[in-house]
């Protein structure tokens, strides 16, 4: 699993290639990059200065400092962040080149060039956070692994719920959207994972995400998670299922869903277009006569590590390469008869691709408890 800090070898890279005397950020507490490249959670502000083998952090005096990781420098500097990073860039050279994210904010790069420093955008730590390495994989394995077994929780209680007068009754009383999410989220936390407020469980065309809705039969109900794991790493998974289902509508946009799920797995290689991939999906989708307009999901995935949305997105000309980690959604929206919607997570592998788990995709509950 995971652990100390991430990205300082392709950080070195870009440095050295375009001679660069160093790499500046800002981390903010809330901004998954924090954790990747301190290797520590932190709910605080961090500078973030890479020296060429140097890794330089400094932090508000208000928080206790923590322990310093892969020989980092950790020091106490209450200046704005592009002052602090000047400090140590000093003791380097005192004029250069200096790379930084384009979300470096303005007033630190103001601060950077005041004290004599050129700045030159780059992707590095992007890059790096992307391309997932073993240790990675093994942590976005585990929280899916988790995140199946929240889905397989709603499987059984769909498979065993009873219909009465067209109601499902779980349990001796009605099943809502509400207890399936509760049910759901138990089973996250026994796994050891946060849902992290992304557990949806929606039906039909009836309530909006937060409202609990009794679960009739013959409709669908999407079950949606994305946990995060205790490594920071997330999940996605979502499945649809119908009890009693009667073959009509959702049966037709079921199979459009995992007929574009497969799609991934053929062109999901390496060296492939990303924007290829989601205009391929999407297009699967369609090719069963669902509107690419107004039924057609537009968010088809991307991205997934840190972040439940981060690099690369399945649109523009990225090219994918092996150790991405992507989502990969399949939806179509109809307002007369709801939603169907799978979303599982996938690895580019030097070989080609892989689903990060192997997990039914029926309608019908109880393939889960087969």
């Amino acid at each position: 699993m995971p652990s100390g800090p991430r990205g300082s070898d392709a950080i070195d890279t870009a440095i050295d290639e375009s001679d660069a005397i160093g790499f500046v950020t800002r981390c903010r507490g809330d901004d998954p990059t924090s954790r990747y490249v301190t290797g520590f959670d932190v709910d605080h502000d961090v500078v973030y200065v890479r020296l060429p083998g140097e890794t330089h952090l400094r932090v508000p005096s208000t928080v206790d400092i923590p322990e310093a990781a892969d020989a980092a420098s950790i020091r106490v500097d209450d200046q704005p962040a592009g002052k602090a990073a000047a400090a140590v860039l000093a003791s380097h050279a005192e004029t250069g080149t200096v790379l930084t994210p384009r979300t470096i904010p303005h007033d630190a790069a103001l601060h950077l060039e005041a004290a004599g420093y050129e700045l030159a955008s780059t992707t590095a730590l992007r890059d790096a956070r992307a391309t997932k390495d073993a240790a990675e994989l093994d942590a976005l394995e585990w929280v899916q692994r988790a995140a199946t077994r929240g889905i397989k929780t709603a499987a059984v209680i769909l498979a065993d719920a009873d219909v009465e007068d067209g109601t499902l009754v779980w349990s001796d009383a009605p099943l809502s959207t509400e207890r399936i999410r509760r049910q759901v989220n138990a089973t996250l936390a026994v796994e050891g994972v946060d849902a992290a407020g992304a557990t949806t469980v929606t039906t039909g065309t009836r309530g909006g995400r937060d409202e609990a809705v009794e679960l009739v039969a013959g409709e669908p109900i999407v079950v949606s998670v994305s946990p995060r794991g205790p490594f920071g790493y997330r999940g996605a998974l979502a499945r649809t299922f119908v009890v009693d289902a009667d073959g009509g509508w959702e049966r037709r946009a079921h199979v459009a869903c995992d007929a574009a799920r497969d799609v991934a797995l053929v062109e999901a290689n390496p060296g492939a277009d990303a924007g290829f991939v989601g205009s391929e999906i999407r297009a699967e989708t369609a090719a069963f006569g669902f509107s690419m307009e107004s039924e057609v999901t537009r968010d088809v995935g991307g991205g997934i590590g840190l972040s439940a949305r981060e690099y690369p997105p399945l649109d523009g000309d990225t090219e994918l390469a092996a150790g991405h980690v992507c989502r990969i959604r399949s939806a179509i929206t109809h307002p007369d008869h709801g939603q169907v919607e799978l979303t599982d997570v996938l690895v580019v592998e030097d070989d080609g691709p892989r689903y990060l788990a192997d997990v039914p995709t029926g309608l019908d509950p109880a393939g889960w408890t087969e």
